[in-house]
Order: structure tokens, then C-alpha cells, then sequence
């Protein structure tokens, strides 16, 4: 054999591959079938000193509408007060006797905290804190929380960072795979030592860091691929379809 025509072969079939990953990762409107091979996706984020387990990677993704959401300041001020302004308590010492009672305090409220969904609950000396995410169609709304806190059975106060969804306007939009997502944070990555990859998954995700100067704002939440990486570390990538 030929080693050095093989050697030669095998750089420009390297290069073809390299450039239509990078005309890939580059067109939004590319279909996630193109990135089934999560092993071999998982081999080149190598090369480029980022480490993710193929295993990890989501293979599905669907169609997903914005969010139409207040962001209202007083939301958890109001609940603090009103838990704290009557007694509430809890009818027993075990776990569902806590859930039970902060999902009736709750459901006081109606459809404003309608979107909670529980998601544990800790116990530390004879305080209870019964927590919630804030979730539609099972995908979280990232930073919207309630946490009902309760000190010797008794509800005692509420802590909370709380997007009330207000409407699910017009039709789902086309959104990109997790595979692409990741050649998109590859593309913007500062790699450095390296970049391991701890998770991902789809959120809903309102960029709060513009102050629109008004205490209570209706606001557009979008879907997202969250990232989490080295520890602790997160990016968000815009999940729709950009054709």
C-alpha cells in the first residue's frame, strides 16, 4: 500500500468532514437527523478539548411555543405575608402531610401558581421546605421556583422567584437538536484547559438581565438548550429553528 497516498486521502476526508460540520453547526435550519451519531459527535467535541459522554446527549427534540409570562416583583412579597398572617398547618410529620399541605395553600391562588410542580422536599432540625419548579408541558421554566417553609408543622413563610405564565401564544416553531446545540457552544466556547459536560436540557428561559424600568413587565420566554458544564458552569442556546 501507498502509505503516503492513504495519508493524504485520509487529511482531505478529514477536511471534508470538518467543513460540513462547520457549514452545519452554522445553519440553523439543518434537520437533527444529521446528528444521530452521537458517538462520533462525541469523538469530535473531543479533538477540540470538549468532553461530553454520548450517552448524555438527548436524541429527541419537538416543536415548542414561546412563553408569554408576567414577571411581577410583589408576586413572593404577597406570599410571604399572607403565609405568615394566619396559621397553616401541616396535618402529620411525614413527607405527603407537608406536600398536601403547601398544594392546598397554593391552590388558594388559582391558576397564577398553576404551573408549579413538586419537586422534593428537605428536612433540616424542625424546619420543612417543600419545594416547587414552575413547569409547562414537563419543561422547565428555569429560575422560577416557590418553596413553602414550614417550623414546627406550621407554615411560616414562602420563598419564591415566580413567572406567572399567561398565555401559550400561536404555533410551535421547529427547534434545533441537542447534537446541534452543542456544535453552536463549541463555536462560541472559550475552551481553555478543557470544557466537561455535565448535562443538557431543554428550559424555558427569560433573559431578566434587561431591566425594563416597570414592576410588573409581560414578557416573552423562550425555549433553550441548557448547558452545564465543569462543575457548575451554564450556557444557554437558543432552541428555535433559524431558517
Amino acid at each position: 500500500m501507498n502509505w503516503s497516498k492513504a495519508k493524504t486521502i485520509l487529511i482531505i476526508a478529514l477536511i471534508i468532514t470538518n467543513g460540513f460540520l462547520i457549514l452545519t453547526y452554522g445553519n440553523f435550519g439543518a434537520k437533527s437527523e444529521s446528528f444521530r451519531d452521537t458517538a462520533a459527535l462525541s469523538e469530535f467535541l473531543a479533538e477540540k478539548s470538549i468532553y461530553v459522554d454520548a450517552g448524555a446527549i438527548p436524541l429527541q427534540n419537538r416543536d415548542m411555543p414561546v412563553l408569554y409570562v408576567y414577571n411581577e416583583a410583589g408576586n413572593c412579597e404577597a406570599l410571604s405575608l399572607i403565609s405568615s398572617g394566619s396559621e397553616r398547618r401541616a396535618g402529620g410529620t411525614g413527607d405527603e402531610d407537608y406536600k398536601r399541605a403547601a398544594d392546598s395553600f397554593i391552590r388558594e391562588f388559582g391558576q397564577k401558581y398553576g404551573t408549579a410542580v413538586f419537586y422534593g422536599l428537605t428536612r433540616e432540625g424542625d424546619s420543612v421546605r417543600v419545594v416547587y419548579g414552575n413547569a409547562v408541558h414537563d419543561v422547565t421554566i428555569e429560575e422560577s421556583y416557590l418553596i413553602c417553609v414550614f417550623k414546627n408543622g406550621v407554615l411560616t413563610d414562602v420563598e419564591c422567584d415566580w413567572l406567572e405564565v399567561v398565555s401559550v401564544p400561536g404555533k410551535p416553531q421547529e427547534t434545533v437538536s441537542a447534537s446541534q446545540s452543542l456544535l453552536l457552544f463549541m463555536a462560541q466556547a472559550e475552551i481553555g484547559a478543557g470544557i466537561y459536560i455535565d448535562g443538557i436540557e431543554m428550559v424555558y428561559w427569560l433573559d431578566r438581565s434587561v431591566e425594563l424600568g416597570a414592576p410588573v413587565s409581560e414578557d416573552t420566554a423562550l425555549p433553550v438548550w441548557k448547558i452545564t458544564f465543569n462543575g457548575g458552569d451554564f450556557s444557554y442556546i437558543d432552541a428555535f429553528v433559524h431558517n
